[in-house]
This record gives C-alpha cells, structure tokens and sequence, in this order.
C-alpha cells in the first residue's frame, strides 16, 4: 500500500509539471504572437505616417510652385495694365 501512495504522488507530481509546462508554453506562444503583431503593427503605422508625411510635402511643394507662378503672372498683368509714365520729349 506504501507504494501505492509513492505510485501516486509521482504520478501527481510528474502530471503537475507536464500541465504547468503546457501552461507556460501556451503563455510563452501568446506573448510572442501579441508582441510580434503589436511591432508589425507599429512599423506598418510608422511606414505608412511617413508616406502620408512624403506626400503632403510634395503637394505642398506642387501648390508652392503654382501659387509662385499666378503670384508672377498677376503681377505682370497689372504692370501691363497700369498707366505707364509718359517719357519727356
């Protein structure tokens, strides 16, 4: 019977490990899937911030070239249209 009881609490013991192990791994697995989709996830936000960031300069830079050259064209045809001074003869 005493080595029933030594049968037993081996057995215990050996399946509280398997069990805490399977526990462990199991955590170890989740935690690396929700850190590896929480990175991917904030470089793919970053890379896209910076494409958006890209793409404001460069339309900002387009309208920067354009009011420049209405700013030019208006200011050449007012001076067309303004009364030129009458040269003395």
């Amino acid at each position: 019977m005493k080595n029933i009881y030594l049968i037993l609490i081996g057995l215990y013991a050996t399946s509280c490990a398997t069990v805490n192990s399977a526990i462990e791994g199991g955590k170890n697995i989740a935690m690396t899937t929700v850190d590896t989709t929480m990175k991917t996830a904030g470089n793919i936000s970053s890379a896209a911030l910076q494409d958006v960031s890209g793409l404001v300069d460069t339309v900002a830079e387009t309208y920067e070239g354009v009011i420049d050259t209405v700013v030019e064209n208006i200011d050449e045809q007012t001076d067309e249209l303004q009364d030129k001074p009458e040269e003395s003869k």
